[in-house]
């Protein structure tokens, strides 16, 4: 054998051997470490704990230590003084899930009812609710001298006759337990022992009750203002109570004159006008315009009881602007006729703007409804090009120019307005996709002979600094372990400077992390840099599940950015998963149709199933409409029976433009203005000829 050749394969194995044997002692050490918590979810019994510490002296040297030394912690809080907390957080600083630490270990000490190690270090807690609770019962009278031990002394300590006792010789921090009591927002059970105890001491008013229901309405929180009557046995102050959540729930019963808050009937006082205020909107809503004969009269009542409440003059435009939005989209004339004397008058920029959209459906002169509109609303892309659109039509060549320049000055700026613009002055769309600068890179003949060495990119500085998080967050992703992986990405970007977060989105990009590259931008407030806005994400499962479709790639990108920024693991409050959003009903009759494997739910948070059903809903709906992004990304967004409804409102008669500009919904009208300039944003990064608007889309009337 050649000799040379046996001594590079030689040299060429035992430069690969010390990666295998990283690879594997990493392998390992994510091996023990998951051993680490599935042992201690299991069991927190000592002989665990036992063997969880002897695991993790194994794997000292693995990214995710912090969490299984964070995991071990937790476990055996009840036997950890404050003093190991404090040792951990000083060896932690960086790592996000440790400030939880001391609110989980009050929690832990409190249930095991240790006052006395509360109270020793009550100056260190953290300054949340639940800590401030804690430590309100550790300081009660009677909490320090329960014996722990004994369930029948714990009983039989806080019976009444013992209560009334210490009341007497230790009064409870009145001012400090008000402080707490008083918000609209449900406190945790943690706060329950003492409010309990407080309440049974009578520190619990009537009126600190009602005060607690009245911001308990005002947030919304039913669920706390059902609660609330509980606390009382005053039949009185209960039958007020369940009054008041009965109409939070049927706020039309608010018009019945025997009802004790009909505002004609309650006492004008500064409890009550917030009452009136909390229910007056969910009051309108219920408000039917069949029902109104006259709305000036319906005006009257409700500034009649403005008047009787004090409002201020803005609490009462308030009220009207809430009357208006209800009746906006009424057919009577008589109602119309009053909405728009009252929007004159109102100058309200979300009103106005809601009337331009229903002039431009109708084919309104929208002119007077633009001059309506703040300055600042008037410097809206939107407006500025509709008002160049009603100044194109006038005769006056000065109002022309101006409606040029309007639109001129929309250019090479982002968003759709823009690329209308650019369509209707004829001109390329052009936009800075990457926000480089351009740095003079040296000639041949101005290169040194001996180049010093590189300096380090502000790419790799940054990795540098955040080597432990960055390893932590790349485990993490192995580990599918999206939460704690998302809240190490912001807290890191909490700590970095503007340059370090685009370094930092940079590197997620070359790790091809596409959800944290987008997710950086969000947090860096990095608008203009579109190409690290918008990750080549999955190109090539796009082409092949593409292939013999009549979607282009770019396009089945762009709504896959919009509906989930590149994250596979999402829900919506709808229940739409993965990259693209689906309803498992939506994909299970798309499966259907196409003759596509799908079995379950579950299957939508893998990439590669959900762009195969997600890019064969797309076809469905191309097959629909056409070559028409405009309402494949409206039905995509809303369904395709709205998207038929508003064709058959507007019948034939409206442009693309004004088409968009109509649609109802907001969600919609922003999502489908989105998804095409994404596209033609991907179009421009892909080094395709951007193709802004295809002619059956601009040139169709809707």
């Amino acid at each position: 054998m050649n000799f040379s050749r046996f001594a590079l394969a030689l040299f060429s194995f035992g430069a690969v051997m010390p990666v295998i044997a990283a690879e594997q002692s990493l392998s390992q050490q994510r091996e023990i470490y998951q051993k680490i918590n599935q042992l201690l979810s299991i069991s927190q019994s000592e002989n665990t704990q036992n063997i969880a510490k002897a695991l993790l002296d194994e794997m000292k040297d693995y990214p995710l230590y912090p969490y299984a030394e964070y995991k071990l912690i937790s476990s055996n809080l009840a036997n950890t003084d404050f003093a190991q907390i404090e040792a951990y957080l000083q060896r932690r600083k960086d790592f996000p899930l440790a400030k939880n630490l001391t609110k989980q270990w009050v929690i832990q000490h409190q249930n095991n009812q240790d006052w006395q190690g509360i109270l020793a270090n009550q100056d260190k807690l953290p300054k949340d609710i639940v800590s401030q609770c804690a430590l309100l019962q550790a300081k009660s009278p009677i909490s320090p001298v329960i014996d722990t031990n004994n369930q029948n002394a714990l009983k039989s300590a806080v019976n009444s006759a013992q209560i009334l006792t210490e009341k007497a010789e230790h009064p409870l921090p009145q001012a400090e337990l008000e402080k707490l009591w008083l918000t609209g927002n449900s406190l945790p059970k943690a706060c329950d022992p003492i409010l309990d105890q407080w309440n049974q001491t009578g520190g619990l008013t009537a009126d600190l009750i009602r005060r607690r229901a009245v911001l308990a309405l005002e947030q919304g929180n039913s669920g706390l203002l059902t609660h609330l009557s509980a606390q009382t046995q005053d039949t009185g102050l209960q039958n007020w109570l369940k009054t008041l959540a009965a109409i939070q729930k049927t706020p039309q019963k608010l018009k019945d004159p025997a009802n004790p808050f009909n505002p004609d009937k309650l006492e004008p006082n500064t409890q009550n006008k917030r009452i009136a205020k909390a229910l007056f909107p969910s009051f309108v809503r219920t408000i039917k315009d069949n029902e109104v004969g006259d709305p000036q009269r319906l005006l009257a009542q409700f500034d009649g009881w403005a008047k009787r409440f004090n409002l201020t003059a803005e609490e009462t435009t308030d009220w009207e602007i809430a009357v208006i939005s209800q009746l906006f989209d009424s057919p009577n004339t008589l109602l119309q006729q009053w909405r728009d004397t009252e929007l004159k008058n109102l100058k309200a920029d979300k009103l106005t703007e809601r009337r331009i959209r229903m002039a431009i459906r109708n084919k309104e002169d929208i002119k007077p409804w633009l001059t309506l509109l703040s300055d600042k609303a008037k410097n809206a892309d939107e407006w500025k090009y509709w008002t160049a659109k009603t100044l194109q039509r006038s005769t006056d060549k000065a109002e022309q120019n101006q409606a040029n320049a309007l639109l001129s000055s929309l250019l090479n700026q982002r968003g759709f307005y823009p690329m209308l613009a650019t369509q209707e002055l004829g001109r390329a769309y052009q936009i800075n996709l990457r926000n480089e600068e351009n740095l003079a890179k040296p000639t041949a003949s101005s290169k040194p002979e001996n180049p010093a060495p590189a300096k380090p990119s502000a790419q790799e500085l940054t990795a540098q600094k955040y080597a432990a998080e960055l390893s932590r967050i790349e485990e993490l992703r192995i580990l599918a372990d999206t939460n704690n992986m998302n809240t190490e990405w912001r807290s890191l970007f909490a700590r970095a400077n503007f340059d370090e977060q685009i370094a930092l989105t940079e590197y997620a990009r070359d790790k091809q992390w596409f959800d944290l590259q987008v997710e950086g931008t969000i947090l860096a407030k990095a608008w203009n840099h579109i190409s690290l806005r918008l990750p080549n994400a999955y190109p090539q499962w796009f082409d092949l599940l593409l292939k013999n479709k009549k979607i282009d790639r770019t396009f089945a990108m762009a709504i896959a950015r919009q509906e989930s920024a590149w994250k596979p693991y999402v829900t919506s409050s709808a229940d739409a998963r993965g990259l693209m959003q689906l309803l498992p009903s939506t994909a299970k009759l798309t499966a259907q149709k196409a003759g596509l494997p799908y079995s379950n739910a579950n299957q939508l948070y893998d990439p590669f199933n959900n762009i195969m059903l997600g890019t064969a809903h797309l076809q469905e709906l191309q097959d629909k409409y056409g070559n028409n992004r405009i309402l494949i990304s409206a039905a995509y967004n809303a369904g395709g029976s709205r998207v038929d409804q508003w064709l058959a409102k507007s019948a034939g008669k409206l442009t693309m433009a004004e088409f968009v500009a109509s649609i109802p919904f907001y969600e919609t009208r922003g999502y489908v203005q989105n998804v095409l300039a994404y596209d033609a944003y991907y179009q421009l990064l892909q080094n395709k000829k951007a193709q802004i608007f295809a002619n059956e889309e601009y040139n169709r009337l809707y």
